[in-house]
């Protein structure tokens, strides 16, 4: 890894704003993967935030002989989203989309993730056509330029069939809307000869008659090997036609700037079940029967496949080595319709031999649970690899009518060529088939292997079944030496005139597509060195990124295991250029990595093997910490209340010094000397950070006659930090139990008692333990022994009360019941309720990150509606990223994690009147800060419904 070029960082620089162009090593590492088996570096990341800057970075590399390549969510499988030189960041500043038509139509800017666009459209019963498995992660401007489709969407429904319009930029800054009237007479003005050469191909391809029959038949199943050449018979206009070449074209023809897509409808009544069969052959047998009674979806699985998700979904039976199965799903416009079509399915599989009961489920949980498992087979294949090898997928079609055959001839093709291992799976019902299989591509046998495998396969899809070598993932480096033997020379060589006509510089993502090196897919191969165990795991396939808060300000969870990784090899290595860079890594991965981690794990659930990345960060930190520093730690657990009263005494005095004339520069010259000698303890108050009050004393419980006891376990959180107005938690809390007829008590010794979270988050795990463990001891007296369930004001708190206080008391056969306020509230309060008070009004939610993966969410749903007329929970709601205290000492990363949410409230506030609530005070504050307008607790939204104000 060469350190970035000067002169090409100060041009870039006055090009776009300084901000926006990444050179330092960690920048360009962490940036530089996809999840592909390819690794190549950058040069440089450069952030373009509108179309002249994109233009203005076209003209520099056709002026300097540079290339550059777009980049969304780095999904990609065939390394189409790599680059040696500049690499355009697109995700921080194309964010933008829109509803069009009541649902009939969707605009987005490239940088929206797939499932977002569906959570604008599903008040409208439809959805986008492509439905890739990496939805949740993709961005649609990747999916386009792949032509991505997935699941259900077959070829009628992919990105190609359902474009309306595009916006776009040529390689020379040549900018096409076909939204926009006028559109091809526009391109015709300013562009005289490319029109002119669009229509000479038009006119040439549907004179050819056997090239003509050959493209329809080759896009008649699914096909992103090469351009998508079709254009020339679906279309008449010069606009139309370049506007669906750049569908599938991987970002070697133009910039997409706008999208819109047709949707399409979202049917209501879904059956799924997941069909065994005793061979994976046979299972290819019954695709087409079932197709043909109506199944929307099917997905095979192979043995391996199976294994690879048992320990997410227990099976009725041994999986053997033949075992296979079929995800099968039904989906109708009503509940009549849906039980026909599966009545059909039923009939049609009492033809196979089926290895144990077949089941359809309605329930929408099962339903969701068994599509987790088949969108996350790609990482969950990944990780049962050996450590130290890296995960290769291949992606081919062939006719469904064929697909047993060509499985079985896979299988021979797997022992031939002794390829170590293996999973089969994919989209059965259009004749897509994907395979797993890894390598240690550090080996030089184990990569001429790979070539020989690759070009067996390639002769088999190609020569026997005329299918395609890659059907929806985009060819990539990965498959262009082959796309002339799919094609034939004539086709190919109508996509090198394509080529050529748009990008005569060969700027645009070179080498992807379309490339004369027979031996390019076998270049630049990643190593995989070893970290952990569990960050082995990790096939950098990018699912986490859109749940981690610090995404678009430092680094990610893929990128943070990218760089150690890189820290580990470099390690290896002798040279001292070796170890320049890793000093330059390490000293950066302090703040990029480790001090702007969030740690709330929100990556873990997203991820298909469940990779906590913030445990890895906490890894991290723990190791780095002297003996003194945990020393202290431990003393300050033991010691709880005097700290706790420290920090009130802080926020009062802070409080006092800030009106003062020159308050806030003399706090923030204070902090400041205090945060530089323990930046991870102690925040600056700059004068622009404001700062919460003190918490007034805790409410006393003496008198309560309720017969229902219940102990109240204040998080230390509120009992230091105070609301800016109005009721404190604590005494709101108190007042709604009373109200409900409860009895609220304290557990002994309260002052001194603080869950552990705050020593766990900063990873001195033995003060986190000492707390967790007075802890318990005291809910188990306060309980009576476990006979009074445990409610506490914050989420986090009751989180990690359940992961070590609850866990410790278990570990001694002793039970305690711990809940948030919201879960308990509505599974123990409102069932008991003769008449729920009920104010008029929006109730706008911010869940926290805890409480949504300990599946609370609906919990609080159900406390929100049943006190407030109108609730709202943002489509963009995230984590905050204030993580306890990183608001604090990193304001930066809560700043940019709740942009889009912040938006979404500001827009519902000024739409009318709302209030705002949350279930931790830390992300009350956080969230308050973004959208200029203060957050209040759950328990806030009851206590105004049970004590109206006059």
């Amino acid at each position: 890894m060469r350190p970035a070029d000067p002169i090409l960082v100060h041009d870039l620089g006055g090009l776009l704003a300084p901000g926006r162009v990444l050179a330092r090593p960690i920048d360009r590492l962490g940036r530089s993967a996809d999840a592909s088996i390819y690794r190549l570096i950058p040069e440089a990341v450069v952030r373009p935030k509108d179309l002249a800057e994109v233009r203005s970075l076209l003209a520099y590399c056709t002026r300097n002989h540079r290339h550059l390549t777009f980049r969304t969510a780095g999904t990609s499988l065939s390394g189409q989203s790599v680059s040696d030189d500049l690499l355009v960041e697109l995700a921080p500043h194309w964010k933008a989309a829109r509803v069009l038509d009541g649902g009939r139509r969707i605009w987005s800017q490239p940088a929206v993730v797939g499932a977002h666009l569906n959570r604008m459209l599903a008040s409208f019963a439809v959805r986008i056509g492509p439905d890739p498995a990496s939805l949740d992660a993709a961005m649609i401007g990747g999916m386009v330029s792949n032509n991505s489709s997935g699941m259900c969407c077959g070829v009628a429904q992919n990105s190609y069939q359902t474009l309306d319009s595009l916006e776009f930029l040529l390689a020379d800054g040549t900018h096409v809307d076909t939204a926009r009237p006028g559109a091809d007479e526009r391109l015709r003005h300013e562009r005289p000869a490319l029109y002119a050469s669009l229509l000479a191909l038009r006119d040439e391809v549907r004179a050819n008659a056997t090239l003509a029959a050959r493209i329809r038949h080759k896009y008649a199943t699914k096909n992103t090997t090469g351009y998508s050449i079709q254009a020339f018979l679906d279309y008449d206009r010069p606009a139309d036609i370049l506007a669906h070449l750049m569908v599938g074209a991987q970002g070697t023809l133009g910039f997409l700037a706008g999208i819109t897509l047709k949707t399409v409808p979202e049917p209501p009544a879904r059956a799924t079940g997941l069909v065994f069969f005793e061979e994976l052959a046979e299972a290819g047998s019954a695709v087409a029967p079932l197709a043909q009674a109506g199944a929307a979806a099917l997905e095979i699985l192979d043995s391996a496949s199976l294994r690879s998700v048992a320990q997410q979904h227990p099976y009725p039976f041994p999986i053997t080595p033949r075992t296979a199965a079929l995800l099968a799903e039904f989906r109708e416009a009503d509940g009549e319709g849906l039980a026909a079509a599966v009545a059909a399915g039923r009939k049609e599989l009492g033809r196979f031999r089926i290895a144990g009961d077949v089941r359809f489920t309605t329930d929408a949980d099962e339903r969701a649970h068994l599509w987790k498992m088949r969108k996350g087979l790609f990482a969950t294949g990944g990780a049962m690899r050996p450590p130290g090898t890296v995960l290769m997928t291949e992606d081919v079609a062939v006719p469904v009518a064929r697909l047993a055959e060509a499985i079985t001839d896979c299988q021979a093709m797997f022992a031939d060529y002794e390829v170590p291992d293996t999973m089969i799976f994919g989209h059965a019902k259009d004749g897509n088939l994907h395979f797993l299989l890894w390598e240690d591509l550090r080996r030089a046998e184990a990569v001429e292997r790979y070539g020989r495998f690759m070009q067996v396969l390639v002769d088999l899809v190609v020569g026997k079944y005329d299918g395609a070598v890659k059907a929806e993932h985009g060819s990539g480096r990965n498959m262009a030496p082959f796309v002339k033997q799919e094609w034939g020379e004539e086709a190919y060589a109508l996509m090198g005139r394509i080529k050529r006509l748009l990008d005569p510089a060969g700027i645009l993502n070179p080498g992807v597509v379309l490339n004369d090196d027979p031996r390019v897919h076998l270049k630049d191969l990643k190593e995989m060195p070893r970290i952990t165990d569990l960050a082995d795991r990790c096939i950098e396939c990018g699912f986490c990124e859109p749940r981690c808060p610090s995404r678009e300000v430092t680094l990610t969870p893929r990128q943070r295991i990218v760089v150690e990784r890189e820290i580990a090899r470099l390690g290896a290595l002798p040279g001292p250029e070796s170890s320049v860079i890793r000093a330059s890594l390490l000293a950066d991965f302090e703040y990029q990595g480790v001090s702007t981690c969030a740690g709330d794990s929100m990556c873990e659930t997203a991820c298909p093997v469940g990779i906590d990345t913030g445990a890895l960060v906490k890894e991290l930190k723990e190791a780095k910490h002297p003996a003194w520093a945990r020393r202290l730690a431990v003393h300050v657990a033991e010691r709880f209340a005097s700290t706790s009263a420290a920090a009130r005494f802080g926020l009062r005095a802070a409080a006092a010094l800030r009106p003062l004339p020159l308050g806030p520069w003399l706090l923030d010259a204070l902090t400041g000397v205090a945060h530089a000698a323990a930046p991870g303890l102690v925040p600056r108050l700059s004068p622009g950070l404001d700062v919460p009050p003190a918490s007034p004393p805790l409410p006393s419980l003496g008198g309560d006659a309720g017969e229902r006891r219940v102990v109240y376990f204040p998080s230390c959180l509120n009992r230091i930090i105070g609301p800016d107005e109005g009721v404190a938690t604590p005494h709101a809390v108190v007042d709604v139990l009373r109200w409900a007829g409860l009895s609220p008590s304290y557990p002994p010794g309260l002052g001194g008692l603080c869950c552990g979270m705050p020593f766990g988050s900063k990873a001195f795990s033995e003060a986190a333990q000492l707390a967790a463990s007075r802890v318990a001891a005291a809910l188990w007296i306060a309980t009576r022994e476990g006979r009074d369930p445990v409610v506490t004001d914050a989420s986090p708190c009751a989180g990690f009360l359940q992961k070590e206080a609850v866990r410790i008391l278990a570990e001694s056969g002793r039970v305690v019941r711990v809940s948030d306020f919201s879960v308990f509230w509505a599974r123990e309060v409102l069932p008991t309720l003769a008449a729920v008070p009920r104010r008029p009004g929006t109730a706008v939610l911010h869940p926290t990150c805890t409480l949504v993966k300990a599946g609370g969410l609906p919990d609080l749903l159900r406390v929100a509606q049943a006190h407030r007329e109108n609730v709202v929970i943002p489509k963009s709601a995230e984590c905050c990223g204030f993580a306890g205290d990183r608001g604090f000492l990193v304001p930066e990363l809560t700043e940019s994690a709740t942009l889009a949410e912040a938006a979404e409230v500001r827009d519902v506030l000024a739409a009318g009147e709302a209030d705002l609530y949350s279930t931790c005070r830390t992300c009350e504050i956080g969230m308050s800060r973004a959208v200029g307008r203060g957050y209040l607790s759950i328990v806030h939204l009851v206590h105004e419904a049970t004590f109206p104000r006059a």
